[in-house]
Protein backbone atom coordinates (compact mmCIF):
# COMPACT_ATOMS: atom_id res chain seq x y z
CA UNK A 1 0.00 0.00 0.00
CA UNK A 2 1.47 3.08 -0.99
CA UNK A 3 1.61 5.82 1.51
CA UNK A 4 -0.88 8.48 2.15
CA UNK A 5 0.63 12.12 0.85
CA UNK A 6 -0.37 13.52 4.28
CA UNK A 7 1.86 10.62 5.66
CA UNK A 8 4.76 11.19 3.78
CA UNK A 9 6.69 13.16 6.50
CA UNK A 10 4.96 11.05 9.73
CA UNK A 11 7.71 8.44 9.36
CA UNK A 12 10.29 11.46 10.74
CA UNK A 13 8.09 11.69 14.35
CA UNK A 14 8.09 7.84 14.60
CA UNK A 15 11.98 7.56 13.38
CA UNK A 16 13.03 10.33 16.32
CA UNK A 17 10.99 9.01 18.67
CA UNK A 18 12.07 5.04 18.60
CA UNK A 19 15.47 6.45 18.11
CA UNK A 20 15.57 8.25 21.26
CA UNK A 21 13.34 5.75 22.90
CA UNK A 22 16.89 3.34 22.32
CA UNK A 23 19.05 5.37 22.87
CA UNK A 24 17.30 6.44 26.07
CA UNK A 25 17.50 2.90 27.71
CA UNK A 26 13.35 2.73 27.04
CA UNK A 27 14.17 -0.01 24.51
CA UNK A 28 17.40 -1.71 26.03
CA UNK A 29 19.80 -3.88 23.51
CA UNK A 30 17.49 -7.36 22.89
CA UNK A 31 14.66 -5.75 23.15
CA UNK A 32 12.21 -6.80 20.75
CA UNK A 33 10.09 -3.42 19.46
CA UNK A 34 6.41 -3.03 19.53
CA UNK A 35 4.99 -4.94 15.96
CA UNK A 36 4.34 -2.78 13.16
CA UNK A 37 0.42 -2.59 14.06
CA UNK A 38 1.20 -2.06 17.57
CA UNK A 39 3.26 1.26 16.06
CA UNK A 40 0.46 2.52 13.61
CA UNK A 41 -1.86 2.59 16.07
CA UNK A 42 0.23 4.58 18.33
CA UNK A 43 1.45 6.91 16.14
CA UNK A 44 -1.92 7.10 14.40
CA UNK A 45 -0.13 6.66 11.20
CA UNK A 46 -0.39 4.16 7.81
CA UNK A 47 1.70 0.79 7.76
CA UNK A 48 3.99 2.04 4.88
CA UNK A 49 5.53 5.17 7.15
CA UNK A 50 6.00 2.53 10.23
CA UNK A 51 8.06 0.58 7.76
CA UNK A 52 10.09 3.09 6.01
CA UNK A 53 10.68 4.60 9.99
CA UNK A 54 12.09 1.25 10.59
CA UNK A 55 14.24 1.03 7.69
CA UNK A 56 16.14 3.91 8.80
CA UNK A 57 16.77 2.81 12.21
CA UNK A 58 18.27 -0.42 10.42
CA UNK A 59 20.38 1.56 8.22
CA UNK A 60 21.72 3.64 11.54
CA UNK A 61 22.96 0.37 12.72
CA UNK A 62 20.19 0.87 15.78
CA UNK A 63 18.11 -2.19 15.00
CA UNK A 64 17.61 -5.47 12.98
CA UNK A 65 14.83 -7.36 11.95
CA UNK A 66 14.44 -11.47 12.25
CA UNK A 67 11.70 -12.55 9.06
CA UNK A 68 8.87 -14.11 11.41
CA UNK A 69 9.92 -12.55 14.89
CA UNK A 70 9.91 -8.88 14.58
CA UNK A 71 12.94 -5.69 14.67
CA UNK A 72 15.18 -5.82 17.91
CA UNK A 73 17.24 -3.45 19.69
CA UNK A 74 21.48 -3.91 18.88
CA UNK A 75 23.77 -3.61 21.27
CA UNK A 76 25.65 -0.21 21.15
CA UNK A 77 29.46 -0.83 19.60
CA UNK A 78 31.99 0.20 22.02
CA UNK A 79 33.75 3.69 20.90
CA UNK A 80 37.66 3.79 19.93
CA UNK A 81 38.25 7.15 21.21
CA UNK A 82 41.25 8.62 19.36
CA UNK A 83 41.63 5.30 17.24
CA UNK A 84 38.11 5.32 16.21
CA UNK A 85 39.52 5.09 12.48
CA UNK A 86 39.81 1.30 11.74
CA UNK A 87 42.13 1.91 8.36
CA UNK A 88 45.59 2.67 10.49
CA UNK A 89 46.86 3.59 6.54
CA UNK A 90 44.74 6.87 6.41
CA UNK A 91 47.14 8.00 9.14
CA UNK A 92 49.91 7.56 7.34
CA UNK A 93 48.88 9.62 4.38
CA UNK A 94 47.16 12.11 6.70
CA UNK A 95 49.59 13.33 9.71
CA UNK A 96 51.91 15.89 9.16
CA UNK A 97 55.60 14.54 9.64
CA UNK A 98 55.69 17.87 12.31
CA UNK A 99 53.26 16.31 14.63
CA UNK A 100 54.52 13.05 14.67
CA UNK A 101 58.16 13.61 15.82
CA UNK A 102 59.50 12.58 12.80
CA UNK A 103 62.94 12.13 11.87
CA UNK A 104 64.01 12.62 8.12
CA UNK A 105 66.82 10.27 7.16
CA UNK A 106 66.35 10.50 2.97
CA UNK A 107 64.60 12.44 0.60
CA UNK A 108 65.79 11.58 -2.84
CA UNK A 109 65.80 10.11 -6.48
CA UNK A 110 66.37 6.02 -5.86
CA UNK A 111 66.05 3.25 -8.77
CA UNK A 112 62.60 2.11 -7.21
CA UNK A 113 62.80 -1.82 -5.43
CA UNK A 114 60.74 -4.48 -7.52
CA UNK A 115 57.72 -4.42 -4.79
CA UNK A 116 57.59 -0.75 -5.12
CA UNK A 117 57.62 -0.34 -8.54
CA UNK A 118 54.87 -3.59 -8.96
CA UNK A 119 52.65 -1.38 -6.52
CA UNK A 120 52.99 1.94 -8.10
CA UNK A 121 52.68 0.10 -11.33
CA UNK A 122 56.10 1.60 -13.32
CA UNK A 123 58.32 -0.61 -15.44
CA UNK A 124 61.21 -2.71 -13.29
CA UNK A 125 64.51 -0.19 -12.72
CA UNK A 126 62.55 2.66 -12.75
CA UNK A 127 63.54 5.25 -10.39
CA UNK A 128 61.12 7.23 -8.14
CA UNK A 129 61.61 9.77 -4.99
CA UNK A 130 61.01 8.24 -1.75
CA UNK A 131 60.97 10.46 1.41
CA UNK A 132 62.39 8.26 4.19
CA UNK A 133 61.35 9.23 8.07
CA UNK A 134 61.54 7.46 11.46
CA UNK A 135 59.45 8.38 14.05
CA UNK A 136 59.79 7.78 18.03
CA UNK A 137 58.56 8.55 21.26
CA UNK A 138 59.79 9.19 24.50
CA UNK A 139 60.82 5.31 24.40
CA UNK A 140 62.00 5.04 21.10
CA UNK A 141 61.54 4.25 17.76
CA UNK A 142 57.99 3.62 16.65
CA UNK A 143 58.12 2.72 13.16
CA UNK A 144 60.05 3.17 9.70
CA UNK A 145 58.24 4.89 6.92
CA UNK A 146 59.24 5.42 3.28
CA UNK A 147 56.84 7.22 0.73
CA UNK A 148 57.25 6.95 -2.57
CA UNK A 149 56.35 8.82 -5.24
CA UNK A 150 56.67 8.51 -9.15
CA UNK A 151 59.18 11.81 -10.00
CA UNK A 152 56.52 13.39 -11.85
CA UNK A 153 54.79 14.21 -8.93
CA UNK A 154 57.86 16.12 -7.06
CA UNK A 155 58.35 18.91 -9.07
CA UNK A 156 56.40 22.09 -7.58
CA UNK A 157 56.46 20.22 -4.08
CA UNK A 158 58.36 20.29 -0.97
CA UNK A 159 58.71 16.41 -1.20
CA UNK A 160 62.82 17.18 -1.21
CA UNK A 161 62.59 19.37 1.58
CA UNK A 162 65.24 18.37 4.66
CA UNK A 163 62.27 19.89 6.95
CA UNK A 164 59.31 17.92 8.23
CA UNK A 165 56.73 18.48 6.18
CA UNK A 166 53.88 20.65 8.10
CA UNK A 167 50.75 18.77 7.02
CA UNK A 168 49.91 15.21 5.47
CA UNK A 169 51.11 13.52 2.29
CA UNK A 170 47.29 13.74 0.63
CA UNK A 171 46.73 17.12 1.56
CA UNK A 172 50.08 18.34 0.23
CA UNK A 173 49.68 17.26 -3.39
CA UNK A 174 46.39 18.16 -3.51
CA UNK A 175 47.40 22.01 -2.53
CA UNK A 176 50.26 21.89 -4.72
CA UNK A 177 49.44 19.32 -7.16
CA UNK A 178 45.92 19.07 -7.24
CA UNK A 179 46.13 15.33 -7.03
CA UNK A 180 43.21 14.15 -5.61
CA UNK A 181 43.34 10.68 -3.93
CA UNK A 182 39.55 8.59 -4.71
CA UNK A 183 40.79 5.47 -1.96
CA UNK A 184 43.79 3.58 -0.91
CA UNK A 185 44.49 0.13 -0.96
CA UNK A 186 45.97 -1.36 2.45
CA UNK A 187 47.83 -4.55 2.80
CA UNK A 188 49.36 -5.64 6.17
CA UNK A 189 52.60 -8.15 6.20
CA UNK A 190 54.10 -9.97 9.49
CA UNK A 191 57.61 -10.67 8.81
CA UNK A 192 61.11 -10.47 10.35
CA UNK A 193 62.70 -6.87 10.01
CA UNK A 194 65.71 -6.71 7.70
CA UNK A 195 69.17 -5.78 9.06
CA UNK A 196 68.59 -2.11 8.10
CA UNK A 197 65.58 -1.93 9.76
CA UNK A 198 66.18 -3.83 12.52
CA UNK A 199 69.27 -0.52 13.16
CA UNK A 200 67.02 2.26 12.50
CA UNK A 201 64.23 0.83 15.04
CA UNK A 202 66.50 -0.64 17.50
CA UNK A 203 65.38 -4.03 17.70
CA UNK A 204 67.45 -7.54 16.62
CA UNK A 205 67.25 -9.10 12.98
CA UNK A 206 64.55 -10.89 12.47
CA UNK A 207 62.81 -9.77 14.90
CA UNK A 208 58.89 -9.32 14.49
CA UNK A 209 57.37 -6.44 12.38
CA UNK A 210 54.25 -5.27 10.90
CA UNK A 211 54.84 -3.98 7.09
CA UNK A 212 52.01 -1.48 6.41
CA UNK A 213 51.39 -0.86 2.67
CA UNK A 214 49.08 1.95 1.78
CA UNK A 215 48.79 2.89 -1.85
CA UNK A 216 47.07 6.39 -2.86
CA UNK A 217 44.80 5.22 -5.96
CA UNK A 218 43.66 8.37 -8.15
CA UNK A 219 39.81 9.07 -9.86
CA UNK A 220 41.65 7.02 -13.01
CA UNK A 221 42.37 4.19 -10.62
CA UNK A 222 46.02 4.75 -11.17
CA UNK A 223 48.35 4.11 -8.17
CA UNK A 224 50.15 7.49 -7.32
CA UNK A 225 51.71 6.98 -4.00
CA UNK A 226 52.96 4.38 -1.76
CA UNK A 227 53.85 4.67 1.50
CA UNK A 228 55.39 1.75 3.39
CA UNK A 229 55.48 1.81 7.06
CA UNK A 230 57.19 -0.72 9.67
CA UNK A 231 56.41 -1.27 13.04
CA UNK A 232 58.24 -3.01 15.20
CA UNK A 233 55.87 -5.96 16.64
CA UNK A 234 55.94 -5.69 20.33
CA UNK A 235 54.93 -1.78 20.43
CA UNK A 236 52.07 -2.03 18.04
CA UNK A 237 48.50 -3.74 18.01
CA UNK A 238 45.70 -3.69 14.97
CA UNK A 239 42.39 -3.40 16.53
CA UNK A 240 38.70 -3.16 14.86
CA UNK A 241 35.09 -2.72 16.60
CA UNK A 242 32.10 -3.98 14.33
CA UNK A 243 28.69 -4.98 14.52
CA UNK A 244 27.99 -8.39 14.30
CA UNK A 245 24.54 -8.91 11.82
Amino acid sequence: MPAKPEDALKYEKVLKTLRARIRDGVYPPGTMLPSQHQLVAEFDVSRPTVIEALRLLRQEGLIETQTGRGSFVRGKTPSLGIEADPHPGRRLLDVAEADSRAELLQAGIVVAPARVAALLELPTGTKAFVRRYVVGDEDGPIELVSAWFPLDLVAGTKLASPEPLDEGIRRHLYGRKRLRLDYAIERTLARGATAEEASVLQVDPGAPVLNLLVSGIDPEGRPRQLVDAVLPGDRHELRDVYPLA
